[in-house]
């Protein structure tokens, strides 16, 4: 049952309580729009005040009422990895919320790691079709998660995979690199183990384990860690595509970079299962500076703020462009996170202010990564940048090009 917080149907009052569609229980917005099939005729039953009020809608007929917002699942693992334990004081409110809730996985992509999944939790998973769900596993080795998540119940991990590959969803799943833990032979472990359950495993994301200064016990990704985790990818990626057609295991931008291999091309990726995990976007921006033609000149000269690692992609652009679009190309380190972090989606307000304080050259437009702010332009640690000149660049290149003429 869900509380109706707002209401233009006259008839469904606000506080009122929605407890059924066609007699089938509805305790959150999910169920509600999995049931609210608005092609059939629809019966719904409201509780106020204890007294029972029973409506019928006709088939295409809306019902105009909002529900009150679920309440999701906080994490209970406590893992020395964990990138939000580590975070400093003082960022944005929603930034300390460690979420490992199955419906932020199915509605966002949020990574979940199943060790607060119930058996009734896994039935109504497959019942509503919430697929596909992300899964951070990092290991199938029962032992090493438990320790690895401090949590008993983290040793289910294959168990609870199964149960919802019965269930016909599937799942993206990521393992996070950790030196001396999850790499090497437990990395060929995982993979191994989890390649066996595909279909239902759609893909298996390798990223680096995230460092910072603020994060001590945990080592960084070496040049030789990236290097041998890249040779076991390829490895099983090259098998599961001559098996399923499929390369299933897909390697995070980050390595490559850090050695300095080339990109793996678009081929590789498949449909980009895992874009939004750091896994081919250089290649997506890449391809897209491939394909510009016919560049319309601009005046002006601009200034192109970017990470480490984006650097010499963005330096490409800047050739491309050349020379009729001036775009100077620098870096901001970050001295928020520390120099380890190499990614232009942690770099602060602060450390892009400090960077344009020491800038004498005189630029008409400072152009921002469009990763460094949320979806309502705030940075990480909620500063503002005080520069009429500054543009949060559009996520295409194409669009920025429209901003710059």
């Amino acid at each position: 049952m869900v509380r109706v917080i707002g209401s233009k149907d006259k008839r469904i009052p606000i506080d009122s309580i929605l407890t059924t569609i066609n007699d089938q229980r509805v305790d959150d917005l999910l169920e509600f729009q999995f049931y609210n099939d608005t092609s059939k005729p629809r019966q719904i039953l409201i509780k106020l005040n204890g007294k029972i009020r029973r409506l019928v809608y006709k088939p295409h007929q809306p019902v105009a009422i909002s529900l009150q917002p679920p309440r999701y699942r906080q994490c209970t693992n406590h893992c020395d990895f964990c990138f939000i334990n580590g975070l400093p004081k003082h960022l944005r409110k929603e930034l300390y919320f460690r979420d490992d809730d199955y419906r932020l996985s199915f509605l966002f992509g949020n990574f979940l790691s199943l060790t607060n999944i119930t058996e009734s939790d896994i039935k109504r998973i497959g019942r509503l079709r919430l697929s596909p769900l992300y899964v951070s596993v990092h290991t199938t080795n029962p032992k090493l998660r438990t320790k690895l998540f401090k949590n008993e119940k983290a040793g289910l991990i294959l168990q609870s995979l199964r149960a919802l590959a019965d269930n016909d969803i599937r799942i993206h799943c990521q393992i996070v690199v950790i030196p001396g833990i999850t790499d090497g032979k437990n990395l060929i472990r995982t993979i191994e183990e989890l390649g066996q359950l595909y279909p239902a495993v759609a893909s298996i994301g390798i990223v680096p384990v995230g460092k910072t200064k603020h994060i001590k016990r945990i080592p960084g990704v070496s040049k030789r860690i990236a290097e041998s985790t890249i040779l076991i990818g390829r490895r099983f990626h090259s098998r599961f595509r001559k098996k399923y057609q499929c390369g299933i295991v897909y390697l995070a931008d980050e390595f490559f970079i850090k050695i300095g291999y080339p990109i793996p091309d678009r081929h590789y990726y498949g449909d980009f299962p895992q874009y939004e995990n750091g896994i081919g976007m250089v290649r997506t921006l890449l391809d897209e500076i491939k394909r510009l033609k016919k560049i319309k000149k601009s005046k002006g000269k601009n200034l192109l703020l970017t990470s480490v690692s984006a650097f010499p992609y963005m330096k490409t652009l800047s050739e491309k462009l050349a020379p009729n679009i001036l775009i100077d190309i620098k870096t901001v380190e970050n001295d928020f996170f520390g120099k380890t972090v190499t990614v232009s989606g942690l770099i602060t307000a602060h450390d892009i202010q400090q960077k344009i304080n020491k800038i004498a050259d005189h630029y008409d437009r400072i152009i921002l990564p469009p990763n460094c702010v949320n979806d309502y332009n705030r940075f990480l640690d909620d500063g503002e940048i005080a520069d009429e000149r500054v543009l949060i660049a559009p996520h295409s290149i194409k669009e920025l090009l429209t901003c710059l003429q």
